[in-house]
């Protein structure tokens, strides 16, 4: 055995890294297991930990660590957020296992922030949201992982104050009341969702084929659903009287 050097123990961060590649890593579990320490040791510090390894007790915590990433709030889930494209992925052949497996190995993964109070991160689900987006191709599946994705962290914006986590998503403004966004999906993606908004059909349902679908926190509550034009209006970037006018309208209505 390779003998260790003295003061060759790792230090913090060496050995978290450590650790999160061993309980992220199934085929570096596996290489430990199968050939030892040594073959997966890349100095004598990793060595000596790696030599004190309990590879049960390694295993249980990384299926442990699986189940919390996948379900990482008190009754809510990655799983339950995204209902609609996990449903589009499975379609495809994809799997709960091997989605969750590759987001794990993903650099997106690294921008969520298992550990509080470590430093500021994503949350999981816009992690998530962008490891699905990376490879997504599909206009159906892009659109329903980026609204799935506004519904979680609407609610969180209406939930949790302050946030334990940032938001990367553009396009969220502070209002009066809270927080709004628009966004301009395909109008056969929102068909999907069943959305309506003051009894007005989804925008298929007129013809069109794109529709602007809002999302607003309120002190009464998160409402979303598709919108005219006039109240996209609310959203440009620059001062406009337009803009104002849609404001001030959606004020009225206890929107903004």
């Amino acid at each position: 055995m390779t003998a260790v050097e003295p003061g060759a123990s790792l230090d913090g961060e060496r050995l978290t890294d450590l650790l999160m590649r061993l309980l992220l890593d199934a085929d570096l579990r596996a290489r430990l297991a199968d050939e030892g320490a040594e073959a997966v040791a890349a100095d004598p510090g990793e060595l000596e930990c790696l030599a004190s390894v309990d590879l049960a007790e390694l295993d249980t915590t990384a299926r442990r660590l699986r189940s919390q990433v996948w379900r990482p709030g008190s009754g809510g889930s990655l799983a339950t957020t995204f209902p609609r494209s996990l449903r589009l992925l499975q379609d495809t052949g994809a799997t709960e296992s091997g989605l969750l497996t590759g987001f794990l190995g993903s650099p997106h993964f690294a921008r969520f922030r298992l550990i509080p109070y470590t430093a500021p991160g994503l949350s999981a689900e816009e992690a998530f949201a962008s490891y699905l987006l990376e490879g997504a191709e599909a206009r159906a599946l892009r659109d329903t992982v980026t609204h799935e994705l506004m519904i979680a962290l609407f609610t969180a914006l209406m939930c949790e104050q302050p946030l334990s986590f940032v938001i990367e998503a553009e396009g969220i403004v502070p209002t009066e009341r809270g927080h709004a966004a628009v966004r301009t999906y395909a109008a056969s993606s929102v068909a999907t969702w069943g959305a309506t908004t003051s009894g007005r059909s989804s925008a298929e349902a007129q013809g069109a084929d794109e529709a602007h679908y809002a999302y607003f926190t309120t002190p009464a509550g998160l409402a979303h659903g598709v919108v005219s034009g006039r109240v996209a209006e609310a959203f440009e970037a620059g001062p406009s009287e337009r803009r104002e006018t849609a404001r001030r309208a959606l004020a009225h209505r206890g929107l903004w």
